[in-house]
């Protein structure tokens, strides 16, 4: 059993291991000589951005041309050439282990995987697809990136179903009036997003007094509807305006502006379906 590459030149294929060692601007794409439902384990090398997950026969292509099941990049599900679902589960990258459990029983597939042994939930639950079989593929874009692969004893889909554990730190999605995105950049440093019809985001800095301190709010140009005109302006108006983030037990305080909302951790996006693969449309 090997991995077989797309013919880009861009990767080097050593009996498990896949290796990208080609230019910038390219891509390289690999897949596994057998699949079927199973279990597998992804050991990944290298900067994040790799994307693991399964494609078939007659969908692997060189580049963009891939289609599939896939998940990776900043934690995203794609299809192999577009965007399903965004931030579906946690960004992994070098020493990190991703499980992927592949169950392929007639007209259904389901995906689900897991990192470093805890379970991230099920990916793609997809009906009424009836193409080829599956098998893990995998697609990367920098130097240095890697995935060794192994077969492991084939597990429920209960070994991967996701655990709510009680967050730690501001990180991540949580739900209040509206949903509210952090992403950490760097020490003392976030990306803030929110979502109202709009996304509105700016980065933000803690300062030497432990204020923050936002700097240009940025947001994407969609009319909202006049129900949510009000709340897309004061959400404006806090992250112009904002002082701070912390936590308070498991919820999350934002103020800005003279305002304060107080979020829950948001629940997860769940699997996607058919209808939100492309190719299968």
């Amino acid at each position: 059993m090997a991995w077989r590459d797309d013919g880009s030149g861009n990767l080097t294929v050593s009996g498990a291991k896949v290796s990208f060692t080609g230019s910038g601007n390219s891509k390289g794409n690999a897949i596994w000589s057998q699949g079927g439902t199973g279990s597998w384990e992804f050991k990944v090398t290298g900067s994040s951005g790799t994307w693991v997950g399964v494609s078939a026969e007659d969908k692997f292509a060189a580049g963009w041309g891939m289609k599939g099941l896939f998940y990776g990049g900043p934690g995203n599900l794609s299809d192999g050439s577009s965007l399903v679902t965004s931030r579906w589960g946690p960004k992994f990258g070098d020493g990190d282990v991703i499980g992927m459990r592949l169950e392929q029983p007639g007209e259904k597939t389901v995906l689900a995987f897991s990192k470093n042994g805890s379970g991230l939930g099920v990916a793609f639950d997809i009906s009424g697809y009836s193409g080829m079989e599956f098998r893990p593929a995998v697609s990367m874009d920098e130097v240095g990136q890697g995935v060794t692969i192994s077969e492991t004893a084939t597990s429920s889909l209960d070994a991967f179903q996701l655990v709510p554990t009680p967050r730690q730190g501001v990180e991540g999605d949580w739900q209040g009036r509206f949903k509210l995105m952090i992403e950490k950049t760097g020490e003392g440093a976030w990306h803030i997003a929110a979502e109202v019809a709009n996304i509105i985001s700016c980065d933000a800095t803690q300062g030497a007094d432990g204020n923050l301190v936002s700097g240009p709010v940025m947001s994407t140009r969609m009319m909202p509807s006049p129900e949510l005109q009000q709340l897309e302006s004061e959400a404006t108006s806090i992250l112009e305006g904002l002082t701070s983030l912390r936590r308070e037990g498991e919820t999350l305080v934002l103020e800005g502006g003279g305002k304060k909302e107080i979020f829950t951790p948001a629940a997860g996006p769940g699997p996607a379906t058919k209808d939100r693969v492309n190719w299968m449309c």
